[in-house]
Parts: C-alpha cells; sequence; structure tokens
C-alpha cells in the first residue's frame, strides 16, 4: 500500500526537542482528521441505523449482553491487579448473569447488589508502572499513548472470550460495540466536536487526565474523559 510508511513519515517531520510534551503533534492531528471523518462518514449514520431498528428495552440488553462479555476481560485484568473485591465482582457478575440473566441480556447481578465495574489493561500495565510514554492518536482506536498502544493487542490476544467464540465473532462483537458506544456516548461526542474551539487540544487534555499519570497537561475545556 502506497501509504503504509506515512505515519513513520509525519512522525518524523514532526519529532522535536526532549522537553516538548506532545512531539509527534502532525501525526496526531491528522491522524485526528482521520477518525472523525471515520466518524462522520461511518460510525454516526450506522448509530443512526441502530437506533432506527431497535427500540430502547432492545438496546438495553444489547448493551446488557456486550457488558456481560467483558467481564472475563475485566476479572483477568482484576487478577493481574491483585484486586480481589474487583475480581470476585466480575466473577460472580459473569455468572448470575450468564445463567439466570439469560445469556447476560438483564443485568439480574445489579438487581442483586453485585457493583458493575471496569478496567483494562491500560489501568493493569498503569498499576505494573510501565511509563505512560508519549501521546498518539491512533487510526480508527483513538486517544492513546505510548504504553497504551502495547495494550490495544494485549487486550485482543488475552481476552479470553476471544478464545471461546472465536476471532470471526469477536470482531463482530467489536463493531457492534464501537455502534453501541457511539449511540450511547452521541450527545457527548457530538458536543465535543462542534463545540470545542481546539479539539486536539480538547481531546488531548481529556485523555491525559484519565490515563496520564500526572504528565504535563495543556488549557483545555473541561469535559468528559474519552473512554478506552
Amino acid at each position: 500500500m502506497k501509504l503504509k510508511f506515512l505515519p513513520l513519515l509525519l512522525i518524523s517531520a514532526c519529532a522535536s526537542t526532549p522537553e516538548d510534551p506532545d512531539p509527534h503533534r502532525c501525526f496526531n492531528e491528522a491522524m485526528l482528521d482521520v477518525n472523525l471523518s471515520l466518524d462522520a462518514n461511518v460510525l454516526k449514520p450506522v448509530s443512526h441505523i441502530y437506533e432506527g431498528l431497535t427500540n430502547e428495552p432492545a438496546r438495553m440488553m444489547i448493551s446488557n449482553f456486550l457488558d456481560n462479555l467483558k467481564e472475563p476481560f475485566y476479572l483477568v485484568n482484576y487478577t493481574l491487579q491483585v484486586n480481589g473485591e474487583n475480581m470476585a465482582s466480575s466473577f460472580f457478575r459473569f455468572l448470575i448473569n450468564s445463567t439466570v440473566g439469560f445469556l447476560g441480556f438483564f443485568d439480574i447481578a445489579e438487581l442483586m447488589g453485585v457493583p458493575k465495574h471496569s478496567t483494562g489493561y491500560k489501568e493493569t500495565l498503569h498499576k505494573m508502572e510501565v511509563p505512560h510514554g508519549d501521546y498518539i492518536v491512533l487510526p480508527i482506536f483513538g486517544f492513546s499513548s505510548t504504553r497504551d498502544t502495547i495494550a490495544e493487542p494485549i487486550s485482543w490476544f488475552a481476552d479470553p472470550v476471544t478464545y471461546v467464540i472465536g476471532w470471526p465473532w469477536a470482531i463482530s462483537k467489536a463493531a457492534l460495540q464501537m455502534v453501541v458506544d457511539r449511540h450511547e456516548n452521541s450527545e457527548m461526542i457530538d458536543s465535543t466536536i462542534n463545540e470545542s474551539e481546539d479539539l486536539y487540544a480538547r481531546t488531548r487534555s481529556m485523555y491525559l487526565q484519565k490515563y496520564g499519570n500526572g504528565e504535563d497537561v495543556p488549557s483545555a475545556e473541561d469535559g468528559p474523559s474519552p473512554d478506552d
């Protein structure tokens, strides 16, 4: 593919002194434009189709089902983080919702007082004191960093559910999750895109406030943190 080396060229062109807190800004801004285009032309329209094809109860059941499939992933991460309380919560939530919750379509565990928690390999690597590294915007995957770029493939290959349902279904699940997330967060996403004077600065600030381990964060409008 002719553009396969474009990211490397952009990073090289944007390279700066070690004191620069954002040495890959040119590359990041280009990838942000790519992601905005994908969102406007693919993800947002598909999320509208999803809304038109489903009603509120159906969307709640789909969201519950997808959340339940995340529990083994959370369980592995809480085990690595040595977080016994949340590890037990993820285990029992998956057990309860996969059985009496009809494969997770109904969140019976929540009704029984078993709280929902979420985590991922970003938090796991952070607790292992892996350095955060530079801020990076990835195509499709979005906001990331040197450390969290490592977490992305780990999240795929170390998710137990992937090996149970198989890769084609795992990819389909991930695609559906993107559509559901876009629909559920549409108001926040659209307002962030439309109301930010400097969208790049704002999204970078939001990401580093959540995952940056205390790195220098540029001033930006306050807003909700972007998720993994």
